[in-house]
């Protein structure tokens, strides 16, 4: 059995087509617009692929800024779940972000009393009365360490959460195109 011709019309620039009954896809010699022959139920046309190509690429460029958008979203969460896990209460109950400066005066403030008390406590009493003092520098040097300990992981925390989320801003940027 012979195929037969079917005439047809490209969508491209607009010239006449004899293809085989056969064919899905082909070439227009005069412009060379891709084209797929679409069959329906009362007719037989022929439809540019390239826009479909460019189309699908769009979506799949939305669907990558979409993607980035999402791990962007996921990150800030994880962030605020972090920086939650960070933050250290007050003795009011609020919280509040970890200060190099709060640890010194924290830790600084019992350290010098402390000494002060062992130097006046020791030129006018003798025995264990002293100890207190330095007992006192003790817990200030704990909590300067403390302090400073976590002030130190918060900000590493929230530089390593920065970098990261300008990094996937960027991507989104380069893939929008901006």
């Amino acid at each position: 059995m012979v195929p037969q011709v079917i005439k047809l019309c490209c969508q491209g620039c607009g010239a006449d087509l004899e293809v085989s009954e056969e064919v899905r896809f082909l070439t227009c010699n005069y412009c060379h617009s891709k084209l797929e022959v679409v069959r329906d139920v009362t007719s037989t046309h022929t439809r540019v692929l390239e826009k479909l190509e460019r189309a699908t690429d769009q979506i799949v460029g939305n669907l990558k800024v979409i993607e980035l958008q999402n791990d962007l979203e996921r990150l800030d969460r994880e962030w605020e779940s972090t920086r939650q896990s960070l933050l250290i209460r007050g003795q009011n109950g609020g919280l509040y972000k970890p200060s190099i400066l709060a640890a010194v005066i924290g830790g600084g403030a019992p350290i010098i009393g402390g000494i002060v008390f062992a130097t006046f406590a020791g030129r006018h009493t003798m025995g264990w009365f002293p100890l207190i003092g330095i007992v006192f520098s003790c817990f200030g040097f704990i909590n300067l360490a403390t302090g400073l300990s976590k002030a130190s992981a918060f900000q590493n925390k929230q530089a390593e959460y920065e970098r990261l989320r300008e990094q996937v801003v960027r991507l989104i940027e380069r893939e929008r195109g901006v």
